[in-house]
């Protein structure tokens, strides 16, 4: 056997099919099976959701149940499970203990008040109506209408 060849049998042998959360759109089920097919994921999701549609529900079971019993990618660096659901898979470190976590009062406080953003928004509009006001009278005047035949006659 050459050494190509011994090379292929080799990682065929030592692959195996994980679920890939780095990846993962639900649960990474669709994202490992690319990579243990050595496909593109956009092919497999694909391929699955033409499945879902065509086979009356037996997709549907048979992928929550491979969400269930696949296993994450070994050293993945997203702990997303499930559903976006995020899991713990090791022991929080000292920086992500201390990482700052924003109240919900604080997120709000962040941008503008809404009546701030509203108020905005209706004078951008009193000024577009103003502008379009301004247009629509002189347009229906007189002295556009005899700048329009000065026009022709030049």
């Amino acid at each position: 056997m050459s050494n190509s060849s011994q090379d292929s049998e080799y990682r065929r042998k030592a692959r195996r099919l994980y679920k890939n959360p780095d990846k993962a759109k639900l649960c990474g089920v669709c994202a490992g099976l690319s990579e243990y097919f050595d496909l593109e994921t956009w092919v497999v999701r694909l391929i699955a959701i033409s499945f879902f549609l065509f086979s009356g529900g037996t997709a549907v079971v048979a992928y929550f149940v491979a969400c269930f019993i696949m296993d994450p990618k070994p050293g993945s660096k997203s702990n997303k499970g499930c559903f976006g659901n995020n899991k713990r898979r090791h022991k929080p470190s000292v920086s992500e203990e201390r990482q700052y976590k924003a109240s919900v009062k604080e997120v709000w406080k962040k941008g503008k008040a809404p009546t701030e953003t509203l108020q905005k928004v209706e004078d951008s509009f009193s000024a577009m109506e103003n502008k379009l006001q301004a247009m629509e009278s002189y347009v229906t005047s007189k002295k556009y209408q005899l700048e329009k035949e000065f026009e022709k006659m030049t």
